[in-house]
């Protein structure tokens, strides 16, 4: 693996400085359609609360506040550079700069959660899911897009430590039986795969 390709997983995985600011941008470009796609595949109502886990600078965030109408929109990103620039962009919706292993949230108190190219960098996954779980609400949604192996390797990430690397089977493995794969075309030639999880519905004789 070259020095470029080491110190762009670098910068992918955690931005900061001008690397950082430049690899954001070229972020907003390379995800326009992927995060649409997920958008779209997490079906957000009016009024519900929504996440986007590793929102970058929140660039999401328009499409989840128009969709959740009058419901909360919150943003989460491990990197302090993306979210300074991210509330930069909207004061009007709750940042937090926190690890995806400790939401800064109650147990079930969101009903969506926005995944857009960061489970590359869930190397606990466990961990990540059973966080996801804990703040969805029953009947809540994880919608998720990696960008597959394949197309990883072409771009010269598919070595580089900082990133998983997911097929159809190892997301599988990953999200478990209930998930739902499709693969997509996430533009610029590039494959990729959006994944829905959704938590079981409370039923009707149990609700309060």
């Amino acid at each position: 693996m070259n020095a470029l390709a080491a110190a762009l997983g670098q910068q992918l995985a955690r931005p900061s400085g001008i690397g950082g600011r430049l690899v954001g941008q070229a972020m907003r470009i390379a995800n326009r359609r992927p995060t649409r796609l997920a958008i779209a595949a997490l079906d957000v109502r009016r009024g519900e609360t929504v996440l986007d886990l590793g929102c970058g600078t929140g660039d999401a965030i328009p499409a989840l506040s128009a969709a959740a109408g009058g419901g909360r929109v919150h943003g989460l990103d491990h990197s302090q550079a993306m979210i300074d620039a991210a509330r930069r962009r909207h004061a009007d919706v709750i940042f937090h700069c926190a690890s995806f292993t400790e939401i800064p949230l109650p147990d079930a108190s969101v009903d969506r959660i926005l995944a857009t190219n960061v489970a590359y960098f869930w190397h606990d996954d466990r961990a990540v899911l059973t966080e996801v779980l804990r703040v969805l609400r029953p009947g809540g949604r994880l919608a998720l897009y990696v960008t597959t192996a394949d197309s990883l390797q072409r771009i010269g990430l598919g070595s580089s430590p900082t990133h998983r690397l997911f097929n159809a089977a190892t997301l599988r493995t990953m999200l478990g039986p209930a998930a739902t794969i499709a693969t997509v075309d996430a533009g610029f030639g590039v494959a990729g795969m959006i994944a829905t999880l959704d938590t079981p519905r409370v039923p009707k004789d149990n609700a309060a």
